[in-house]
């Protein structure tokens, strides 16, 4: 996986190992809306929970932190403003000499009353001074736990792991690994998250000494067909249950055209991509765990698979990636509206979208593209106005039920809408 740094953990600090610089050119005029809806009620909380707490499968994302490796996020955005949704977070490349550290645990407390867990990407490198032995693996598990986990309030640690480790540093890893899930994972009885994060395939070392540990294989896939999934979910499948298996892409990041570039997904933003092939791929005889992206602060109305502005994220992409896999409550955890790209409500989906006046920009922060849906389910009693142009104006389309095809509405409507009114 090419990511812009990696790191070890030390007591209470984070240091780089290597720093790759991702810097940004701000482009103000194409800010979009943050966020799903106002303040959510307490009844759309509710729903929002009980969709969570239900079987479904998952979307999580890595975010990268300003800090050590990252400059501040764009038009003073933060992690608290992802999809309400996004059932995991991960904090990418946190260190506590980052200059928003000292915010992380008032936005991990937001998130947390969405039900959105946030764990954090760290090493398993001893503590210094510590034996390669027991006691020294308890040690550093305790002074991750300590330094970094209970002080901040993440709500697990996820390990990268991109080689195959062998001898000492092999047995010292999964001695630490081992010393964490007293703390961590499912053998924990904490509750708290316990992941592996690999672009390695089931017989990778480490895993095969800590797979029972686990609570989720984060499969760095990107840049491969949704394909070669089955192949590689078959080297873990005698391991873990394919619940525990998460395949993920990567948004495009700043200045990673030409070495770092994996065209998951396609922009402007129409619905198609790697990204959205795992997102409907499912292991054979199982479901998959769900989906997980990296860089989320990424997923922003770019114009083009290397474009290099910074953007204010409208989770676009994201938001229609949580309705692929779970059309019947992902999205906002509301009842709403829900267009669709494709005519029989198939291809990309809105989240559902409440009632309210929308225009073009308002739309494209729920997931709807400009001139791009061709069928809608329409809660019962609702009804909604469909204008071709922004700002409710041009021809206009009045449903008041679902409605699988828009080319059959006279004039017209297949792919014109640009605003609507939904009542």
């Amino acid at each position: 996986m090419k990511k812009c740094v990696s790191f070890r953990l030390i007591p209470a600090l984070i240091i780089l190992l290597s720093v790759i610089s991702c810097s940004k050119e701000l482009k103000q005029a194409d800010v979009l809306p943050l966020h799903e809806t106002a303040a959510a009620t307490t009844e759309s909380l509710d729903s929002l929970l009980a969709y969570k707490s239900r079987p479904h499968e998952i979307y999580a994302a890595f975010y990268r932190l300003e800090g050590p490796c990252y400059g501040p996020a764009p038009f003073n955005t933060n992690f608290s403003q992802v999809p309400d949704s996004l059932d995991i977070l991960i904090l990418f490349c946190f260190s506590p000499t980052s200059p928003v550290a000292a915010q992380v645990p008032a936005w991990i407390n937001t998130l947390h009353t969405k039900g959105t867990k946030v764990i954090l990407t760290g090493g398993l490198d001893l503590a210094p001074g510590a034996t390669h032995d027991s006691a020294g693996y308890a040690i550093t598990a305790k002074r991750i736990m300590d330094s970094v986990v209970n002080k901040y309030g993440f709500d697990g640690y996820d390990i990268d792991i991109e080689s195959n480790p062998s001898g000492q540093t092999l047995t010292d890893m999964a001695g630490v690994y081992k010393a964490l899930s007293s703390y961590l994972g499912p053998k924990s009885g904490t509750g708290k998250l316990l992941t592996f994060d690999t672009n390695q395939s089931g017989s990778n070392s480490l895993f095969q000494k800590v797979y029972t540990m686990i609570d989720y294989v984060w499969l760095q896939a990107y840049g491969r067909g949704a394909s070669s999934l089955q192949s590689t979910w078959n080297s873990f499948s005698p391991y873990i249950s394919s619940s525990r298996f998460v395949p993920g892409f990567s948004f495009y990041e700043e200045r990673g055209y030409p070495s770092n570039v994996w065209y998951d997904v396609t922009y402007p933003v129409n619905g198609t991509g790697r990204a959205y092939d795992y997102a409907r791929w499912e292991p054979s005889g199982g479901k998959k765990g769900g989906v997980f992206s990296y860089a989320i602060d990424r997923d922003a109305p770019l114009t083009s698979s290397t474009d290099n502005n910074a953007y204010a994220p409208t989770y676009i992409v994201s938001k229609q990636l949580i309705q692929i896999m779970n059309p019947a409550g992902g999205g906002s955890g509301t009842t709403g509206v829900v267009f669709y790209q494709d005519a029989g409500y198939g291809g990309a989906a809105s989240q559902p979208i409440a009632k309210g006046n929308y225009t073009l920009s308002q739309l494209q922060a729920r997931g709807v593209v400009n001139d791009w849906a061709s069928s809608v389910k329409i809660p019962a009693g609702w009804k909604i106005i469909m204008y071709a142009d922004d700002n409710f104006s041009g021809t206009s389309w009045t449903l008041t039920a679902d409605n699988s095809w828009f080319g059959a509405l006279s004039p017209n409507a297949n792919d014109k809408m640009s605003s609507v009114k939904i009542q």
